[in-house]
């Protein structure tokens, strides 16, 4: 009867009572990509799991992160062994790239970078390089005292460069290597958009990233972030642009007018090339994001096509009308932001007033599936 009293008078121990053991279950944690976008929960039955299967999607897996370490070949691939002694420096630089500085590439690989890349970088000494340098260069853009990072960013560049070298002069014999590879090209390229002076370094590593994933195909390694081409890339960004700006019309019309005036300069063949691609984007600006997104991506794609002759020719700081060409190339990318930027997951972009949705300049942030 005591007993059957307290139960009354105490409502929370007659629930505990009644309650009912909970079930265990299992955790999906190695699940396929697409049910990780997707954020539910994976069979992990390979090689497709059923909801891929029953929606006919693309199954794919990451390879283990735990595992990588057993099966990378410790003679092409040196370990980050007690001999190399990093800095807090560089540890404050690592957590800054896990919370913001990652790259994006290829479009929808977040998740990738933070889940496969950051541990390969644990085994891959010149992929680590290449990472600190973005972050140190990405936060040197932030940062209120920004000469003290100068050093760091330049010190793992040039290591990671000397790594990256030394491993495309011998085949690449698996997936995780190939992965380092493109990683690191990928990381040097993001971190010449930070620099002061990386518009050179940009275009050349555009070309190297290029260069290395079709090398990677060519050697029929199976890689994660060699699997993406303009037209994948292209069916991706489509569903990013529901709500897009569109660019104003006279705004649109002046750019094309300044590129036009170019037009009577451009007497080498390859300027002819960039020029006729620049005036073509510049136009689809106000029709089009998705047209204009389209066409940015064949000029990048030209310049990678262009031969290496062509190519220095371009770069030449005494060729004015390369110099004109490629400023009007920065503008483009500049204006293309508000689009481009949605090759991100998370990200949050100024919006200037040359969209007919803004009149004004605003901070906008969105997220991505």
């Amino acid at each position: 009867m005591g007993n059957s009293h307290e139960t009354s008078c105490n409502p929370a121990s007659a629930i505990c009572l009644r309650r009912r053991p909970r079930k265990g279950h299992k955790k999906s944690r190695q699940g396929c990509l697409e049910c990780k976008r997707r954020k539910i929960k994976c069979q992990e039955k390979h090689p497709r799991c059923d909801n891929c299967a029953r929606l006919s999607l693309r199954c794919r897996y990451l390879p283990e992160a735990a595992a990588i370490a057993t099966r990378l070949p410790v003679q092409r691939i040196s370990s980050l062994h007690i001999g190399n002694i990093f800095s807090l420096t560089d540890m404050r630089l690592f957590h800054h790239f896990l919370v913001a500085a990652f790259p994006h590439f290829p479009v929808r690989s977040d998740n990738i970078w933070l889940s496969y890349i950051t541990p390969l970088g644990h085994q891959c000494e010149y992929l680590m390089h290449a990472m600190l340098a973005l972050s140190a260069s990405h936060l040197r853009k932030i940062s209120p005292a920004p000469s003290c990072l100068s050093i760091p960013a330049q010190t793992h560049r040039l290591a990671a460069m000397k790594g990256l070298n030394e491993a495309l002069s011998r085949p690449i014999c698996s997936s995780e290597e190939a992965d380092a590879a493109i990683a690191s090209c990928y990381a040097l390229l993001l971190q010449s958009w930070y620099m002061d002076d990386g518009l050179q370094a940009s275009l050349v590593l555009t070309r190297s990233c290029e260069w290395t994933t079709r090398w990677v195909r060519e050697q029929k390694v199976k890689s994660v972030l060699a699997d993406e081409n303009e037209y994948t890339k292209l069916a991706i960004m489509r569903g990013r642009f529901k709500d897009a700006p569109i660019f104003d019309v006279a705004f649109s019309q002046k750019a094309v007018a300044s590129v036009q005036s170019l037009q009577p300069l451009c007497v080498e063949d390859f300027q002819v090339k960039v020029f006729h691609e620049l005036k073509k984007t510049f136009e689809l600006l106000h029709i089009s994001p998705i047209a204009a997104y389209d066409a940015c991506i064949k000029m990048d794609a030209l310049i990678t096509q262009l031969d290496h002759t062509a190519f220095l020719q371009l770069l030449e700081s005494s060729n004015e009308t390369s110099q004109l060409l490629l400023a009007h190339l920065v503008a483009l990318h500049l204006v293309m932001r508000p689009i481009s930027c949605r090759e991100r997951k998370h990200y949050t972009v100024t919006m200037y007033a040359v969209c007919q949705r803004t009149t004004h300049t605003t901070h906008t942030t969105r997220e991505y599936s």
